[in-house]
């Protein structure tokens, strides 16, 4: 099973991070490789969205269906992948200052077994470095600067 935890601090409070990553339209801006982040049905944000994703990890792209299984206002976003691949992301939102943040993420997959697992493993091993620094650049740049940009900032 794959492991990844980064940690990553933001000069913006904490309501507006989590507002920000929060809002489903967001994420293929920030997200590294992420084609789309589709919701399925009505429900967009809390517990139970559930949303359909395509990755682009170089030659390949992965079709991922995710549901969110664990969601408290400005503390918590957790969803688990039920489709294309075995995981779970979880990005907490700490309070550090008034316009400060840092928001931790940890993500756990599991490939399938057997050759095509062990190529998928190795392509997304050498895709997680390259895509968390470019994701929480991307991520903080955004967050920070449409957090200025606001008119009660």
């Amino acid at each position: 099973m794959g492991h990844v935890e980064h940690a990553a601090i933001g000069n913006a409070p904490r309501e507006y991070s989590f507002a920000f990553i929060d809002d489903y339209r967001n994420v293929p801006r920030w997200m590294f490789g992420v084609k789309h982040f589709t919701p399925v049905g009505e429900q967009t944000r809390g517990v139970g969205a559930v949303f359909d994703t395509a990755i682009n990890l170089g030659p390949m792209t992965l079709h991922v269906r995710g549901d969110v299984v664990e969601w408290e206002e400005n503390s918590v976003i957790a969803l688990r992948a039920v489709k294309g691949i075995e995981g779970r992301m979880r990005w907490h939102f700490e309070e550090l200052g008034a316009d400060t943040t840092k928001i931790n993420v940890v993500c756990d997959y599991k490939v399938p077994g057997g050759l095509a697992g062990r190529a998928l493993d190795r392509l997304i091993q050498a895709f997680i470095g390259p895509a968390i620094r470019h994701t929480e650049k991307s991520l903080r740049q955004q967050i920070e600067s449409g957090y200025r940009a606001a008119p009660n900032a």
